[in-house]
């Protein structure tokens, strides 16, 4: 049973970024709000869709994506940290290269 607009309510860190969320939901029989509604807004599913997680606010009702934030996100999740091998491999190397330097 489609449902134009579900109650959500928000989840967000200390600079008001939503972190996560809870919404309305049907269970087959009919419509379940499992958490208190006094702060929870109408929202349609596809204005949940485009969410991104810390980098989404709500202000005045609508839902705020910064982009710079979406970016700096992204690219930290994207970021390769070498594994313990890779590290030991890269130090054992710089060693191997400062010991040939004093030949």
């Amino acid at each position: 049973m489609d449902k134009k607009t579900i109650k959500v309510i928000f989840y967000t860190d200390s600079d008001g970024y939503i972190t996560g969320w809870q919404q309305e939901f049907f269970d087959g029989t009919k419509w379940q709000t499992p958490f208190d509604t006094t702060n929870a807004v109408d929202l349609a599913q596809s204005d949940l869709n485009g969410i991104s997680l810390g980098a989404t606010k709500l202000i005045d009702g609508q839902l705020v994506l910064d982009t710079v934030k979406q970016s700096e996100i992204e690219a930290e999740a994207n970021k390769i940290t070498p594994t313990t091998e890779q590290q030991m491999i890269a130090t054992l190397m710089a060693k191997v290269t400062e010991l040939e330097a004093k030949k």
